[in-house]
């Protein structure tokens, strides 16, 4: 069965707290376009792990200080939208994986209380579950992207593919035409590139309908909506039902 996850936005420990006793399986605190800073986030990771919500980050660029903060405060997997190449992949990699998968700076860090627990009492133990904890996970949402993807979800390095059904269709010619033929043969072209490289597949979707779509499509994961679109139409159908 597919995992389920969605995007956080809205911001706050309570909107957190309140996500993590829906049932959800992680969020994906959104600071590409959400406007969060790494105290923040750090706030929100806390706030998920209390509740067993597993947080993902979806990083605002990839330069080493963007992907080794979030590293540090505890994101258990990094989204790495708008990529246009496998070196854009690689780059992440480095500053987010310990040799010798990558050339993360070492310093001990919350998630084993500053090295304090026993794991992380041997270095290269803590290396070595540092890496384990944290996915890198490239968006397929350019064309670029695209037209490299078995070679993206080949990447060693690589733990999943994330679709961006909107900004690909944009990319495509055809923006937010996400059931266009056109769209669909690409994303069933993802998703054979994940099974084959054995890598985890994702993809947002809008709608409950979507989302069963591709989840029965053979995707291991769905990201569904954002949580702003969610509460806005819980309020407008409640409303719309008490004033009948």
């Amino acid at each position: 069965m597919a995992t389920i996850g969605t995007f956080f936005e809205l911001g706050g420990r309570g909107v957190m707290e309140a996500l993590g006793n829906v049932g959800l399986d992680y969020v994906i605190i959104d600071t590409e376009h959400g406007p969060f800073s790494e105290e923040s986030v750090a706030d929100y990771i806390l706030a998920a792990e209390r509740h067993d919500l597993l947080p993902y980050v979806r990083i605002g660029d990839t330069c080493r200080p963007s992907v080794l903060r979030m590293a540090d405060i505890g994101a258990r997997g990094l989204i790495v939208p708008n990529v246009r190449s496998l070196d854009q992949v690689k780059e992440v990699v480095d500053a987010a994986k310990f040799p010798p998968i990558g050339e993360r700076g070492f310093c001990p860090n919350r998630t084993s209380t500053w090295g304090t627990q026993d794991w992380a009492s041997k270095a290269e133990n803590y290396m070595a579950e540092s890496n384990a904890r944290i996915k890198v996970i490239p968006q397929c949402e350019t064309l670029e992207a695209l037209e490299q993807i078995e070679d993206m979800a080949a990447l060693p390095e690589v733990d999943g593919v994330f679709v961006g059904p909107f900004d690909l269709s944009i990319g495509m010619g055809i923006p937010l035409q996400t059931n266009h033929p056109r769209m669909e043969e690409a994303i069933t072209r993802i998703l054979t590139a994940c099974k084959t490289a054995g890598k985890e597949s994702y993809i947002f979707a809008n709608s409950v309908e979507d989302a069963r779509f591709w989840a029965e499509h053979g995707f291991d994961s769905i990201a569904y909506r954002l949580d702003a679109s969610v509460f806005i139409d819980a309020y407008k159908n409640d409303l719309s039902a008490i004033r009948g």
